[in-house]
């Protein structure tokens, strides 16, 4: 909680005789709204007061009075956009629409007494198995904290609402912590949802029936009790789905579930799985006597008649009542005393021998269309049967012949697969063959990369040989040249040297 303002105010009494209290409310018209009140009382001190002067009589105290206001934007969130809409009434006397505002705390706060809340909760998403007097049943714990119960509904199908109004808000908060996610009974998962009421607005309000009821319009009696509903008595103000209002009392002693007043249904009343089969429409639904095509009336998309004039299907029947409808006279056959030259009803009285005659040409009558109808109606389903037994053979003459293709394919498939597999073992042994084969030519160029490199190796050392024997046989060609040109040097001086001597 934030402290926004602290006021201290000390208030000095002066009494002859004891009439102060233990306690102090205070309030002041300056703070903000809401707030907080806290009291204390603070002893004062005895060592300046005479005891003797205050025995028997009452001491003054000093008062201190601290108010806090509290943040009402972290406190409650009122969000505006949670409106739900609402209608209640008998649709064929009046009707009422509405808005209800409901806001819910977004963090948990510590509640006090001074704390103003709502005194109005809602009961949501309530199943329509439900029924008024269950839901007495199941809050009458708590009866007597509570004024006033209103059944409302919105546009969700099987389910509904009710407005709970409470004498105050402590015991609004009360029943809120108690009820709010208990189930409705031991054999269902249903939780109770509970909501706190802002305000209920009426957008197209009829003559009082808005929520709630007292504060709107005088309140008649109860139509059970002859009551007046306005006396405050103990017990809940219970306004069912159409608008009348009893004692709570009153009307869980009520055996059916429809109004005693208007006949209308307490409470929404559960709706039938049943649709139309061309659309989405779930009320007013005709089923067929022929066939049981299910369509819309006249006041939906009209799909019953199209399915008349599709398939020539007369006589169709409404769903939830008793009542046939004749699509070639465009009306009910239980209409056939009509008179033929007006059309109109004719009133037969029971000991006329004229209505006896008119009742057996009825019955007759009657029968002859039965029997027409059961005829009709026996012909269609064989042509049904022989259509859907033409389809099934059909279809098995189909699957037989695809099971026969799949046979087919799989002998077919099989046969490649052995040749596959054959092929497969031929070239795994060929490929274990080159495998073999690849290995010992690389063994073979590995000895054959050996061998050529010694021959490198030898020929670069003959090779060095050579070389070196090249050029000492070019020194010894020189030297034996040189000894050449000595020895022919020596034999021209010997022949020189011989002719010298020759001469002389």
């Amino acid at each position: 909680m934030d402290t926004h303002s602290l006021y201290h105010l000390v208030i000095l009494f002066e009494e002859t005789k004891q009439k102060l209290s233990k306690s102090l409310s205070y309030r002041s018209p300056s703070l903000p709204y809401p707030f907080i009140i806290r009291k204390s009382l603070k002893k004062a001190r005895h060592s300046d007061l005479n005891t003797s002067d205050i025995q028997g009589s009452r001491q003054f105290n000093q008062i201190t009075v601290e108010t806090y206001t509290m943040d009402t934007t972290e406190s409650w969130n009122l969000d505006k956009g949670e409106e739900i809409s609402f209608f209640s009434g008998n649709p064929t006397v009046e009707t009422t629409e509405g808005i209800i505002h409901i806001y819910k705390n977004q963090r948990e706060v510590p509640r006090c007494n001074d704390m103003v809340t709502s005194t109005v909760l809602c009961f949501f998403s309530v199943p329509s198995h439900v029924t008024v007097k269950d839901l007495l049943r199941f809050i009458s714990p708590m009866r007597d904290v509570i004024e006033e119960l209103k059944i409302v509904k919105d546009s969700t199908p099987n389910q509904y609402m009710a407005l709970l109004k409470f004498r105050t808000a402590e015991d609004t908060v009360h029943f809120y912590d108690t009820y709010n996610g208990t189930s409705y009974n031991t054999l269902e998962q249903v939780a109770c949802q509970l909501m706190y009421v802002s305000h209920v607005e009426i957008t197209h309000p009829s003559t009082g029936v808005a929520f709630p009821t007292k504060d709107l319009r005088e309140l008649p009696s109860c139509p059970v009790c002859l009551e007046r509903l306005d006396e405050p008595v103990q017990g809940i103000l219970t306004t069912i789905l159409c608008n009348h209002t009893f004692h709570d009392g009153c009307i869980s002693q009520v055996e059916d579930t429809i109004c005693p007043v208007c006949r209308y249904v307490q409470s929404p009343e559960m709706l039938s799985d049943s649709q139309c089969a061309d659309c989405d429409i779930r009320e007013n639904l005709w089923i067929c006597l022929i066939c049981g095509h299910v369509g819309c009336g006249r006041y939906g998309q009209k799909h019953a008649q199209v399915h008349f004039e599709e398939t020539g299907h007369t006589f169709a029947l409404e769903l939830g009542k008793t009542l046939v409808w004749d699509y070639a006279d465009d009306a009910y056959v239980h209409r056939l005393a009509v008179n033929h030259e007006d059309g109109k009803l004719v009133q037969l009285g029971p000991s006329s021998e004229t209505g006896n005659k008119k009742l057996d040409i009825i019955s007759m009558e009657f029968s002859a269309i039965l029997t027409s109808q059961l005829e009709s109606q026996r012909a269609y389903f064989e042509s049904q049967l022989d259509l859907i037994t033409t389809q099934s053979n059909m279809r098995l003459e189909e699957m037989e012949s695809s099971v026969e293709s799949a046979l087919s394919a799989a002998q077919t498939a099989e046969k490649k697969l052995s040749e596959v597999i054959k092929e497969n073992l031929v070239i795994s042994r060929k490929l274990r063959q080159a495998t073999s084969l690849a290995q010992r030519l690389q063994r073979d160029l590995e000895e054959e990369r050996a061998l050529n490199q010694s021959l490198l190796i030898n020929e670069k050392t003959w090779r060095e040989r050579t070389e070196q024997a090249e050029s000492e046989a070019k020194t010894a060609r020189a030297e034996c040249r040189e000894l050449l040109l000595n020895l022919e040097l020596r034999d021209k001086l010997n022949e020189l040297n011989t002719s010298k001597e020759v001469l002389l």
